[in-house]
């Protein structure tokens, strides 16, 4: 079995129940640079579908310098997330399905027609063009018990940026009309203050323009249909059983119970 085989295997398997803890790839599954985790990810991304379904969607990960300065990487990071991990709000989550779920407030953009690796340099502005609609999400990030402090950006990628599923909300009304990156919202969860947020704080246009650009240098066509998730607004939570949590913006919710 090959490095990349074996790597494949190896994420894979921890992903199924019950999801093992979070180890960094080591010896000699051990990837030498971040070319060869997105090779690890591509086949660990074809393993997960097996179960997961077609995709559905791509991911943004790391998209703020301070994080990026914190697992020693000067770019964000690109995942997938797949059909049988999307739910429509209102949804229950069975927090049991995790090790440990983090939760992310973000604006979920679908693509509305293919986007072919031919296309690249992607602004924030062309970018917009390729939009069908835009929604609040929830991103259900799966750590494994990581500690956050001792990450290794290569096993990250490799590990499809720990996405664990995505919720989506209503379509926001009148989105065209609206500034993408400077909408006010909203999170609510059970006993705690309510957050005011600012989409801007993720960069929803440059985010999606960086995962189309990112994913065309790789070869990859991304589907009419598909949504990208544009990082999150606020701090990631970790819900306990029982918390109800909404996210509103521009009048459009998503919303949650953790059971």
């Amino acid at each position: 079995m090959d490095k990349i085989t074996a790597i494949a295997e190896k994420l894979s398997n921890d992903w199924w129940a019950p999801r093992a803890a979070y180890e960094k790839l080591s010896g000699d599954l051990a990837p030498t640079g971040v070319e060869e985790a997105y090779a690890a990810q591509t086949a660990v991304q074809a393993k997960l579908s097996e179960k997961r379904g077609r995709f559905a969607g791509r991911k943004i990960a790391l998209s703020s310098k301070a994080m990026q300065q914190m697992v020693g990487i000067d770019q964000p990071v690109a995942g997938a997330f797949f059909a049988n991990d999307v739910r429509t709000s209102p949804a229950a989550i069975q927090l049991s399905n995790f090790r440990h779920m983090g939760l992310e407030c973000e604006l979920a953009i679908e693509l509305n027609r293919d986007v072919s690796p031919s296309e690249t340099a992607f602004t924030a502005e062309t970018a917009s063009a390729l939009i069908a609609n835009v929604k609040p999400a929830f991103e259900l990030i799966e750590d494994k018990d990581a500690d956050y402090g001792d990450l290794d950006v290569r096993t990250l990628i490799a590990d499809n940026a720990w996405c664990g599923g995505v919720v989506l909300g209503a379509e926001i009304a009148g989105w065209r009309d609206l500034d993408l990156g400077n909408i006010a919202s909203e999170v609510h969860q059970t006993g705690v203050e309510p957050e005011a947020a600012n989409t801007g704080a993720a960069d929803p246009l440059g985010s999606l323009a960086w995962v189309l650009n990112h994913f065309a240098g790789r070869g990859v066509t991304l589907r009419k249909g598909e949504h990208i998730i544009t990082g999150s607004a606020v701090r990631t939570r970790f819900p306990a059983a029982g918390d109800k949590i909404s996210y509103a913006a521009a009048g459009a919710v998503v919303e949650i119970d953790v059971v």
